[in-house]
């Protein structure tokens, strides 16, 4: 005769000792299951509660996606709706791909993550199909069943006339900030103020270096370099200074480098880090950060009375070079740009480079050469060494982007005004060509 079990099975007397272990065992792994299951349950229905929604699918244009960048805890349901097997892999921080299995069609499997977290989604034979980009809040990843590859580079410039170039610039730059999601920023009126503040002071060989800290938005305050010349004529030109990957707001001044060499010219030079590999605020991009940092240096220098405000120039090598070629093509009050360690191709970048360069929707736009091409009429020097590595930004490659570049100064009148310098040594900026750039263009 059957024993009958009434109450908590772990209780019940008749039972031998392995069957209440084994009735224990079921016991916790039935509770690991339904544990499991309200983690599940939990993550999806606070997604809902909280305003998640789905996210927005990136079909592949070329290349890998943008890297993930840290975030806060998130989760999003992954769901394929492509008719077909696909595989899934997270793009991890320094760009290269961890597998996380498959989905077969119609399935769906909820994925724990962080915001700003990049999810590569490929069909069974490995080759890419689009990604996913995590917002803070989660939500439907879902794989959709067909999409049409996307066009590239859908606002190259076109060589025409003067008026046609000065009404695609404007164009682009209203699309460029819409994607590097600062369009709420550039428009407000009055500008948030800086409130800025000197910590600390020394003096240098014929200039001042000051600590100062100010807001670039109204929830972030930075800090930066300042350094002010004692014994030249105000108001004097000013030079934005942008260090590289890994860099400072103190790495360009350091052992003699380009911006000290500035300092001691006679410019008031500016410097901040845009190295960071974060995001500060939610709905921003990491881009969209690094540059609006730079715009609030030159409301910084504007602020003050030793700067000459028609004669602010910008300067960088590396990611230096291409925080300068953002900054120089994205705002107007940026006289003269000098970008070195950077002219060359996005294809060329999607293999060999970090990829913290490259956001959603960018490539659908343009390749650098069109954002460089922003800067005309106004000068720009653009400075490859010979001596790069061959996998990164050769001289022939530059060569090829500055010939893009070259309309646009043409239609504009102002070719006089594209340098472009292929110097004897390495990933450096150039010291002569940079001081006779600046001398001509900004004076001293």
């Amino acid at each position: 005769m059957a024993t009958v079990i009434v109450g908590n099975p772990l209780q019940a007397s008749p039972a031998p000792l392995q069957d209440r272990a084994e009735s224990c065992r079921s016991m916790i792994a039935y509770r690991q299951k339904f544990l499991s299951l309200c983690f599940t349950l939990f993550f999806v229905f606070s997604g809902i509660v909280a305003g998640a929604g789905n996210l927005q699918w990136h079909a592949m244009e070329i290349g890998l996606p943008p890297n993930s960048i840290s975030g806060t805890p998130a989760s999003i349901t992954l769901e394929n709706c492509t008719g077909r097997d696909v595989r899934i892999y997270w793009v991890k921080y320094n760009g290269t791909l961890q597998p996380y299995g498959g989905l077969k069609p119609g399935e769906q499997r909820v994925q724990k993550t962080f915001s700003n977290a990049s999810w590569l989604v490929s069909n069974a034979e490995g080759k890419p199909l689009g990604y996913f980009r995590v917002p803070s809040k989660g939500g439907l990843a879902a794989i959709p069943p067909r999409t049409a590859k996307p066009a590239l580079r859908s606002m190259q410039y076109r060589p025409g006339s003067a008026a046609q170039a000065l009404a695609w610039q404007k164009q682009l730059r209203s699309s460029l900030f819409r994607l590097l999601k600062l369009d709420d920023l550039v428009v407000l009126d009055p500008a948030i103020a800086l409130q800025a503040r000197t910590l600390s002071t020394r003096q240098k060989d014929r200039y001042a270096l000051h600590e100062i800290e100010f807001n670039s938005t109204a929830k972030v305050r930075i800090k930066a370099v300042l350094t002010v010349p004692t014994k030249v004529k105000v108001p004097c030109p000013a030079v934005v200074v942008i260090a590289g990957h890994s860099g400072t707001r103190h790495s360009c001044y350091k052992d003699n480098g380009f911006a000290a060499v500035l300092a001691q010219q006679g410019y008031v030079t500016i410097s901040t880090r845009i190295s960071q590999h974060s995001i500060r605020e939610d709905g921003r991009i990491m881009m969209g950060e690094r540059l609006w940092d730079l715009m609030r240096c030159v409301d910084l220098l504007l602020s003050r009375k030793e700067v000459d405000r028609a004669r602010i120039g910008c300067a960088g090598n590396s990611l230096g070079g291409e925080m300068a070629m953002w900054l120089g093509a994205m705002d107007e009050r940026i006289a003269a740009t000098l970008s070195a360690g950077f002219l060359t191709r996005m294809d060329q970048l999607e293999q060999n480079h970090c990829r913290c360069w490259k956001f959603p929707g960018l490539r659908k736009l343009v390749d650098f050469s069109d954002i460089y091409s922003l800067n005309a009429p106004r000068p720009l020097m653009c400075q490859n060494g010979l001596k790069e590595r061959s996998t990164w930004f050769t001289v022939p490659l530059a060569r090829e982007a500055l010939s893009e570049i070259r309309p646009a100064y043409e239609d504009l009148g102002s070719v006089q005004n594209l340098e472009f310098v292929a110097h004897p040594g390495g990933h450096v900026i150039e010291l002569e060509t940079m001081l006779s750039f600046f001398e001509a263009r900004l004076g001293k």
